[in-house]
């Protein structure tokens, strides 16, 4: 498959593939299997557990690790909250030689990557087309499942494919359009399966003011001076698979909250970039303006729209 011309020229290569995992048991299996199937299209495989060192997912990640050549297991030794996590397998990465125009593809435990999209991305040898200053971000083939029991589907049925960019073609925006398009109308995001440069994980970590909670953390990645698109892929390479009490599901209120976080984000991304002014004021009016309709008891803040752009295989 042809990826769709931008006229931004790409760099082949091979991302660095990160999953971070909590609490996964039968999921992190399953993500793990998925992983196995795609080793040879990533550079290095980063398996993050969040655990003590004898629990059940951290040996569970050492077994995939002793029979898998290459792949990496992290153990933080104690559960840590998302960003804190976070952060440990940034240290370790900048540790052991990653730079910052690597590319990372963020996996969670609880999903899968998708190989045949990925077969359908590379060149013959591998190496995926990725364009420098480009933050790629879905779309997601998205399947649904309880919180108590594992998706049990037939694998052979279609599936949604969900984006964050406008309906219809579109599968690039600059970085203020895109920011200024979820500040009016959020969609649904996700980190996961996302395919963005180290630099902007570093400048996450290292930057202040700090960010302390997970919500928000796709628009703050994009919003590093660095990033100046927002592009999908043409097929999805990521299976998502979503949960009525996972993240997402509460995703208004826990958002808003790391809306200080992202003004000072943005507010350091205009300063690098004048020309962004009007489309992300444009965005942050009307932001103010739904807050003031809901104090006003004339209006309620925009729900989170699930924009489908059509159906696949998974």
């Amino acid at each position: 498959m042809t990826p769709p011309e931008t006229g931004r020229p790409s760099t082949p290569g091979r991302p660095i593939l990160v999953c971070m995992s909590w609490r996964g048991g039968e999921r992190l299996a399953r993500c793990l299997a998925s992983i196995e199937q795609a080793q040879q299209y990533f550079s290095r495989v980063i398996i993050s557990v969040t655990a003590e060192e004898d629990s059940d997912d951290t040996r569970m990640a050492r077994a995939f690790a002793d029979a898998h050549t290459g792949v990496e297991v992290l153990c933080t030794g104690r559960e840590l909250p998302t960003m804190d996590h976070q952060e440990f397998w940034i240290d370790y990465l900048r540790s052991t030689g990653a730079q910052r125009d690597d590319w990372i593809y963020w996996l969670a435990y609880d999903d899968e990557v998708r190989v045949r999209g990925i077969q359908g991305l590379v060149d013959d040898q591998g190496n995926w087309p990725l364009t420098p200053g480009t933050a790629y971000l879905g779309p997601w083939a998205m399947r649904h499942e309880q919180a108590e029991a594992l998706w049990a589907g037939d694998a052979a049925e279609p599936v949604e494919v969900w984006t964050c960019l406008p309906s219809g073609t579109a599968t690039s925006q600059t970085v203020a359009e895109w920011i200024r398009d979820q500040l009016r109308q959020p969609t649904y995001l996700q980190m996961s399966g996302s395919v963005c440069e180290f630099g902007s994980f570093i400048d996450l970590h290292s930057r202040h003011p700090r960010k302390h909670g997970p919500m928000r953390i796709e628009m703050a990645v994009v919003a590093t001076p660095e990033t100046r698109f927002v592009d999908e892929f043409p097929v999805p390479i990521t299976v998502i698979y979503g949960r009525s009490n996972s993240d997402r599901a509460s995703y208004g209120s826990a958002a808003r909250r790391e809306d200080l976080h992202l003004l000072a984000w943005l507010a350091r991304y205009v300063a690098r970039h004048p020309g962004s002014i009007p489309p992300i004021a444009s965005g942050l009016g009307s932001v103010a303006g739904a807050y003031a309709k809901v104090l006003a008891n004339r209006g309620e803040l925009p729900a989170e729209e699930w924009r489908v752009r059509g159906q696949t295989i998974a």
